[in-house]
């Protein structure tokens, strides 16, 4: 118990900074009818409190001792750092000047390839699904594969993070899920004590993830999925894709709704899975619904199995609601 305390006192302390880290850096996501519910600007540190719990947990409490990390040496964990700040820095220049869609998909290349490239462990090299007996090999292709994986969950979850909560209960449930797996557990009970903390400043509407912590918190859930497949915690690759079904499926259907409209798939509007369904339900509703959609089947997954018939279900549900609320 007495290695959390000092990072619950550091979250506090963060909690009650919050304006003031705003100003200092002038972090603000700013009011647009467009697209944006809020009335007035909201500080943008959800990003911010994210990376300094992980920065303090490692040269604070976990210090050179990777003991109970998730990384096997200095090296790899620079490697990831390096890459963890330059996404975040990246994500905020794009809150700061919104960069176009085709220059964040390039620019999320260049930044994502180098870690996959110097980290093999986070390459994904065969696919094992549960419904077939044998696994394929994909070889030559691995990294353009994980690059292509990554670059679609970050993109679906920032298009995910719509809504108060709705992306912070989303990666506490998996970090939780790691826990329970008994996966880095101290890793990740520290990450949780400050996505617990963002909590309270989100529901509150004291602070946004922002474009900066989407990209890290999609790219943590990415890089240690990743992780937990290659050392078989994960046995098969429709068992991670369940967790990430919904955004994905969100994804793919904004994508090719904005292409048949002749625009950019990228481009931001209010079509979303949790846009639809606040023109029926209350915003608390709204949250319920989908994190249910998306919890719900994981949990019958694990205690039950039957992985397959869980896809499928989360596939019937969504294009239910889609259909019904469109």
């Amino acid at each position: 118990m007495d290695f959390y305390i000092p990072l619950i006192i550091f979250n506090c302390f963060l909690i009650v900074s919050n304006r003031f880290l705003a100003n200092l850096f002038n972090f603000y996501d700013y009011p647009n009818k467009e697209r944006k519910f809020h009335e007035k600007k909201i500080p943008l540190t959800g990003g911010l409190i994210i990376i300094l719990n992980l920065l303090f947990f490692y040269f604070f409490l976990n210090k050179t001792n990777f003991n109970d990390s998730p990384f096997i040496n200095n090296y790899n964990f620079y490697i990831f750092l390096t890459t963890y700040i330059i996404l975040y820095l990246f994500g905020v220049f794009d809150d700061k000047f919104n960069f176009s869609s085709n220059k964040k998909f390039l620019l999320l290349i260049f930044i994502l390839l180098p870690i996959i490239i110097l980290d093999k462990s986070t390459q994904l090299n065969e696919i094992r699904l549960s419904f077939l007996g044998q696994e394929y090999d994909i070889g030559s292709f691995s990294i353009i594969w994980t690059l292509i994986c990554f670059l679609l969950l970050l993109n679906a979850i920032n298009m995910f993070d719509g809504i108060n909560l709705q992306v912070g209960l989303y990666a506490l449930f998996i970090f939780l899920f790691f826990i329970l797996n008994d996966f880095n557990k101290v890793f990740f009970i520290s990450l949780s004590i400050g996505i617990i903390f963002f909590l309270i400043l989100n529901f509150k509407s004291e602070s946004f993830l922002g474009d900066g912590g989407s990209y890290l918190l999609s790219f943590l859930i990415g890089y240690f999925f990743i992780k937990m497949y290659n050392f078989e915690y994960i046995l098969f690759a429709d068992q991670v894709a369940l967790f990430m079904l919904l955004p994905g499926l969100d994804l793919m259907r904004l994508f090719i709704t904005r292409i048949i409209k002749k625009r950019h798939p990228f481009s931001a509007d209010r079509n979303h899975l949790h846009h639809l369904l606040l023109k029926k339900f209350s915003y608390y509703e709204v949250i319920i619904i989908i994190q249910s959609i998306i919890f719900i089947p994981i949990i019958i997954n694990l205690i039950f199995g039957y992985t397959l018939i869980c896809l499928i279900s989360v596939l019937i549900i969504y294009s239910i609601m889609v259909y019904k609320y469109i």
